[in-house]
């Protein structure tokens, strides 16, 4: 094919941190996965919401997937639905919603794509019920040069399919997923707001509430310190019965991607700043206890909260995300507001929930509570960050990849519990390494 298809493109990760120049090709169409590059690595690319850069490198063609958006096959009998791996998951959604199914494993944000989920084995709002992207997954059309077009599930080719599932786009191009959907109770969400003083007491309450409810998770207020560290509030949400008038899907209107987030030249994010806004949030939601979301709202927050990444402007931000064990929970959270007190870090919220994952791939795999911390960047994150990995090194608390951009080789080979099995069986199925990024090159694999 000519190389007419393929041009220059910057690309940004979508907290800011990296950035650089590359091959770009957008293909629409199947021959264009199939022209002949020669050896050049390369790597797909869904909407590009990885925080990591997950979908591009430096001399590394991204292969843009988002052409590829179409509905190919639909089981009523069976509630599943075969898409391309470029469709949007807000797509899916809408088409889902009209045919009164759902899918029960969403991330924050309706751009972001199927092939997306499926690589970096996203999770939604209730992990510890619902599991993660791939558990809903039944079969997965890849494409490799060497191997051609695979079909891939839980028993045909078993070991590429686990491979690809939290693999990151390293096992080939990811053309088609066919997602297993299930009835839709309602058209709204009760949420529950409930105030905590500690993230001690919201590992309790998600403990107690996680197995029961449809969604829940925390949001805590980072700048406090002292005995106030972790005051916030839980988020408990249950599928309302019936579906309540006046309640329907709202589609956003303006997408926020890597760049229009990173649009404000400085960013609006400093110590008094996330202050203001985390009190103000919290009386909220506070003075607004139980509140009944439409299920657009309700499963992408985001969307409806531009402007919290927006304010992190073009320097970005960092997010770390690490599960934590059941039995080393307390510890970690102890030593990890002693390690804040110390190096005082610029800490804009932090969230919990609690999680199980079973995939043997790069993604997160066993049973304990997620933690997310948010910073906007300043000189005393790097040494806060270094110390923040031995903790994670001494309590086994595994990172997300997909959510943070700056993890060494060294640290995700010591925190990843599969990762040496991931890199041994990724070689053998591709000696030659075809699909690669900056995160597989950053971490070594």
């Amino acid at each position: 094919m000519s190389e007419k298809l393929i041009k220059e493109s910057t690309f940004i990760s979508f907290d800011g941190a990296l950035k650089l120049h590359t091959s770009h090709q957008r293909p629409d169409r199947y021959r264009h996965l199939e022209m002949d590059i020669a050896s050049r690595p390369r790597i797909a690319r869904g909407g590009g919401y990885s925080f990591a850069a997950a979908s591009f490198g430096e001399k590394i063609l991204v292969q843009e997937m988002t052409g590829f958006d179409r509905f190919l096959d639909f089981d009523l009998a069976r509630k599943t639905v075969n898409v391309e791996a470029g469709m949007s998951l807000g797509k899916l959604m809408a088409w889902a919603m009209q045919q009164d199914l759902y899918f029960p494993v969403l991330p924050g944000y309706p751009a972001i794509t199927i092939g997306g989920c499926v690589a970096a084995d996203a999770h939604g709002k209730n992990p510890w019920k619902d599991g993660t992207f791939s558990d809903w997954v039944t079969a997965i059309n890849l494409f490799h040069p060497e191997h051609g077009y695979m079909r891939l599930s839980r028993d045909t080719n078993p070991e590429v399919f686990a491979l690809t599932c939290g693999g990151f786009g390293m096992t080939g191009i990811i053309v088609d997923v066919t997602l297993q959907l299930v009835e839709l109770p309602s058209n709204a969400f009760e949420v529950k707001k409930l105030p905590v003083t500690s993230l001690t007491e919201a590992m309790q309450i998600l403990a107690e509430y996680s197995g029961r409810s449809d969604f829940i998770y925390s949001w805590h207020d980072g700048t406090r310190r002292g005995k106030d560290f972790g005051a916030g509030m839980i988020f408990l949400g249950n599928w309302l019965k019936g579906n309540p008038a006046g309640m329907h899907v709202h589609p956003e209107k303006n997408t926020m991607t890597a760049r229009s987030r990173a649009a404000m030249p400085v960013t609006l994010w400093n110590g008094w700043t996330a202050a203001a806004a985390n009190r103000i949030f919290m009386a909220m939601n506070k003075s607004n206890p139980v509140e009944m979301m439409d299920v657009d709202k309700a499963t992408f927050p985001f969307a409806y909260n531009t402007l919290y990444h927006r304010f992190y402007g073009r320097k970005g931000f960092a997010e770390i995300q690490v599960l934590v064990g059941l039995q080393v929970a307390d510890t970690f959270v102890q030593k990890l507001q002693e390690l804040v007190e110390q190096y005082d870090p610029p800490l804009v919220l932090s969230s919990l929930k609690m999680f199980r994952g079973k995939q043997t791939s790069l993604s997160m795999t066993g049973e304990g509570y997620l933690i997310a911390l948010n910073f906007y960047r300043n000189s005393r994150l790097v040494a806060f960050l270094e110390r923040f990995d031995q903790l994670a090194i001494e309590t086994g608390a595994q990172p997300n990849l997909s959510k943070d951009s700056r993890i060494p080789a060294a640290v995700a080979s010591q925190t990843l519990i599969n990762y040496a099995g991931f890199k041994s069986r990724l070689l053998q199925f591709d000696p030659v390494r075809r699909y690669q990024s900056e995160l597989s090159n950053r971490i070594g694999v």
